[in-house]
């Protein structure tokens, strides 16, 4: 009866675990079902979503997954369903990666982490995964939702942004960013450190806290759409109020629908930049000065206009009130006023200052640079009290100039407030020193040169008078003859227009018209009566021993025309050469005329002088043969007039 009792207690266990494990199965059905119903509800936004979608049970299988996770795996949706994540993945990454981050989201946790996984179908892929904890009615998890993110171009633009970001923050040009109203929304280092700033100091504040008050300007949503960038230099404050030039380049940024949000600015200190091209401008207009001087020196030897100039643009290019230049007598061995510029009074033309004596002296006298930028403080003892009181200097410069390894004289620099040159000043200024010493050794040379030249010129023209009152006496007939047919020759010259540099030559060529005569024998010369044919043949030579006489003298070659042709007739009956015409030079065209007047009308042994008029008859009948008409002309009109 026991027995019975016991089996029939056991039947009602078994059939009460049976009955509750059909429950079981049956929610279990149902949880299932409401699941396969509300996949299948949101089905559609599922599969078109671009995320990977999964759902994964307690036991690691696959429940359901969208179209993107299906293709991304190259499966269709049959071969995930009921499959093991091990077998999608690999066993590896299942239990390195996968396994226990499920475990967590099976414990009721939502879990969220990154991770690279290689898809069959698109390779190695960034992924942004979450898992969400699916729980059933009585709050048990028994699926984790699964979403994932595919962020590999992400984490490359991330990258890209973060290198970006590097290299802003690392480099030289300041960088700012600011929205449409001029709010400051990021700075670099370099742009906060230019401006005296911290980065925070900046952040939030108005960019126009960077520029000048009279260079503010806002910008309007209109001037933003029409304008894409911009550059231009300009002037921006420090924080401490000081100013300085900056190279700015803007670019407006537009969102996805064109409308501008923000302004992107560079922003460079080209302060360096600005002193180097003024440095290099001064060096040009230096340069430029330096060569108007040169120009100065080489087109004229006025010594005071050259050494003016030269002032001038010292006062000019150096910016300094005054400028003194002596010079320095070699024979007395004092240096003398030359020219000056910038001094209030005249005292200083009557300065005068022997070697050693002053501060010009010393300069001069131990030929180097004297600096003295403040007067006052050495005590100075060697300027003219009522100079320094008149003209009220404080800084001197004084430069030696030197040419040649002769001291020319003294330039001096006075200046009326202290004075802190650089050393490209005091090159500028040792360069212009240079050229006034060269100046004046030009101007020097040149005025010796011209006074020995024109000393040597009186020297040549008196040996030629000489020659010509020695030819005059050895012909006692001829005497006075060579002075008075050179000045007819000059006075018809003149009248017919040939130059003064050319009558110098016809002058010398008419006082040496019968030089040949010194070769013919004075038997022949001298001889009372008329020549024999023989002795005409040796007369005739004379011209001939003027050109090899006067022809190996260089400075007399100009002049042979005259000596050498004065013989010669129009018609070409004359000697040596028989020339003809316009073959004969004018000079000795002219001379001819000159010759013959003043032999008609002086006396000879052999006949009396002509009156003026038969002269002037005897002249007008030789037209055509023995003169040329045109010189005849001019002659008889001047012989008329005088």
């Amino acid at each position: 009866m026991k027995d019975k009792d016991k089996t029939k207690k056991q039947l009602i266990e078994e059939l009460k675990t049976l009955r509750e494990h059909a429950a079981e199965l049956e929610r279990i059905q149902i949880e299932q079902k409401a699941l396969e119903e509300m996949w299948k509800r949101y089905e559609f936004i599922v599969n078109t979503s671009k995320d990977f979608l999964s759902l994964i049970d307690v036991n690691y299988n696959y429940v359901a997954a969208n179209d993107s996770y299906c293709k991304a795996h190259n499966k269709t949706l049959e071969e995930i369903i009921n499959k093991s994540v091990s077998d999608i993945w690999n066993d590896e990454i299942f239990k390195k990666i996968i396994k226990s981050h499920l475990d967590k989201c099976f414990d009721g946790n939502e879990v969220h982490y990154q991770a690279r996984f290689k898809f069959a179908s698109i390779g190695l892929r960034s992924m942004d995964v979450i898992y969400y904890p699916y729980r059933n009615n009585k709050g048990i998890v028994t699926h984790a939702v699964v979403v994932s993110r595919d962020i590999t171009e992400q984490k490359r633009a991330e990258k890209e942004l973060l290198a970006l970001k590097k290299a802003v923050e690392t480099m030289q040009l300041g960088v700012t960013i600011t929205d449409t109203d001029g709010k400051i929304l990021y700075t670099n280092p370099a742009e906060a450190n230019m401006h005296g700033y911290s980065v925070n100091d900046l952040i939030n504040n108005d960019v126009k806290a960077l520029a000048p008050k009279n260079l503010w300007k806002q910008r309007t949503i209109q001037s933003l759409n029409e304008i894409r960038s911009w550059r231009r230099e300009s002037v921006n404050i420090r924080k401490n109020g000081t100013a300085f030039p900056v190279q700015l380049m803007s670019d407006v940024v537009k969102n996805q629908d064109g409308f501008p949000v923000g302004i992107v600015t560079t922003c460079e200190d080209i302060t360096e930049r600005k002193r180097a091209e003024e440095q290099i401008k001064r060096q040009l207009q230096r340069l430029t000065t330096l060569r108007e001087i040169d120009m100065a020196i080489l087109s004229s030897f006025d010594i005071r206009v050259i050494l003016n100039v030269l002032l001038n643009h010292l006062l000019n290019q150096l910016n300094i009130h005054a400028a003194l230049i002596m010079m320095l007598n070699p024979y007395t061995l004092t240096l003398e006023y030359a020219v000056s510029r910038g001094f209030r009074s005249d005292i200083i033309r009557n300065t005068r200052f022997r070697l050693g004596e002053g501060l010009a002296g010393q300069v001069a006298l131990e030929r180097r640079l004297i600096c003295i930028p403040n007067l006052q403080e050495k005590g100075i003892t060697c300027i003219n009290p009522s100079f320094m009181d008149e003209e009220n200097v404080s800084a001197y410069y004084g430069l030696p100039l030197i040419a040649k390894g002769q001291v020319k004289g003294t330039l001096e620099i006075f200046h009326r407030t202290q004075i802190n040159p650089e050393p490209e000043w005091l090159d500028f200024m040792d360069s212009l020193a240079a050229q006034a010493a060269i100046a004046i050794d030009n101007a020097t040379m040149f005025n010796d040169l011209q006074r020995s030249n024109t000393e040597l010129s009186l020297a040549y023209d008196t040996t030629l008078d000489g020659w010509s009152r020695a030819l005059d006496l050895r012909d006692k007939e001829t005497e006075g003859h060579s002075q008075r047919v050179t000045e007819i020759t000059m006075r018809i010259a003149r009248a017919l227009g040939i130059s003064e540099s050319e009558l110098v030559h016809v002058r010398r060529g008419a006082l040496l018209h019968d030089i040949g005569k010194m070769g013919i024998p004075d038997s022949i010369l001298l001889k009372p009566g008329p020549l024999n044919n023989d002795e005409w043949d040796i007369m005739k030579r004379h011209p001939v021993y003027a050109y090899e006489m006067l022809s190996p003298i260089s400075f007399l070659k100009p002049a042979l025309d005259i000596p050498y042709c004065h013989h010669e007739k129009w018609d070409g009956t004359g000697y040596p050469r028989g020339l003809k015409g316009n073959e004969i030079p004018l000079s000795a065209r002219i001379f001819s005329v000159a010759d013959v007047w003043d032999a008609l009308c002086s006396a000879r042994s052999y006949r009396s002088a002509y009156t003026k008029e038969k002269a002037l008859d005897h002249i007008r009948s030789l037209e055509n043969n023995h003169f040329d008409p045109e010189v005849l002309k001019v002659f008889l009109y001047t012989m008329v007039i005088v």
